[in-house]
């Protein structure tokens, strides 16, 4: 064989062998499209709209866990679930509508209660997923330390937010789960607050949550960087509204915002006139490529 021609078959096994190594290379760097039926609600305590005593007896979660399963969501945050608490029956019931739709779960205590047998009580926010969440954080939120006159103590109790990343086919996301304050001046610095924690983090990001805020508050411009899914879908339903519930809704006030490598496909506030609780959820459908 001439020197050339050996040369030549050499380059040949060479580009052989590089191509085997490349190739699994190239592979891993591909991504899988992601497409996500999101949904926030806002499900208070389950002690449905037909109880106003909150009589324990009447506390319902299977008609919230029937809300959810009638819009099939992927990840959905909740807010004002309780956990042990004697209020709503000692009821675990992030676990408990966890179990119910056979999704994974991750939770963030604004506060708690007195430790008993039972347990330390909880109120707070969650996330439930059809995949697997990977880890989960709880941030709590800034509250004013005394009362404005004519306030009620709830007006100061404390926020947290709920951070989680979710395995979505091997692509992570960024899931969060907040119930902001009631007042201005308090969700002011709550957003700022959140808006610093999203910009520690990197990939795609999906805020969800009762904000409390109309969404030409003030305060909603510490957030304008995400877009409002209710605001910017191309398919999206007639009526904003999401408290109280059903067509009777007058407020604003529940939001799903995504970072902008999100495509928006649609997204609609669900009109829920059966009262399992005194918001109406909001669902969405995104896509990443």
């Amino acid at each position: 064989m001439s020197l050339k021609n050996l040369l030549t078959l050499s380059g040949v096994l060479v580009f052989v062998a590089l191509g085997v190594l490349l190739t699994p290379i190239a592979q891993a760097e591909e991504t899988t499209p992601v497409v996500l039926k999101v949904m926030s609600y806002n499900i208070q305590i389950g002690a449905t709209t037909q109880n106003p005593g909150w009589d324990v007896k009447k506390f319902n979660l299977d008609a919230i866990a029937e809300v959810i399963r009638e819009q099939d969501p992927d990840i959905v945050a909740l807010q004002e679930v309780d956990r042990l608490r004697s209020r709503s029956g000692k009821a675990d019931q992030v676990v408990y509508l966890a179990e119910k739709l056979g999704m994974y779960w991750a939770y963030s205590p604004s506060y708690f209660d007195i430790e008993t047998r039972e347990g330390r009580g909880m109120y707070g926010n969650a996330i439930l997923s059809k995949y697997p969440i990977v880890s989960s954080y709880a941030h709590t939120l800034w509250r004013r330390g005394q009362l404005m006159p004519g306030e009620y103590d709830w007006v100061i109790e404390k926020r947290s937010i709920l951070e989680t990343k979710i395995d979505v086919n091997g692509r992570l996301i960024n899931v969060f789960s907040t119930h902001l304050s009631t007042t201005a001046d308090q969700r002011q610095i709550q957003t700022a607050e959140i808006k610093t924690l999203l910009t520690q983090m990197k990939g795609p990001k999906i805020l969800m949550g009762d904000f409390n805020a109309k969404p030409q508050d003030p305060e909603m411009k510490n957030l304008s960087r995400y877009v409002d899914v209710l605001e910017q879908s191309p398919i999206k339903g007639s009526q904003r509204a999401t408290w109280p519930n059903g067509t009777a809704s007058t407020e604003a006030i529940d939001y799903i915002l995504v970072s902008k490598e999100w495509e928006l496909k649609e997204a609609k506030v669900v009109i829920e006139e059966t009262g399992a609780s005194d918001h109406n959820p909001i669902v969405a459908i995104i896509s990443l490529p």
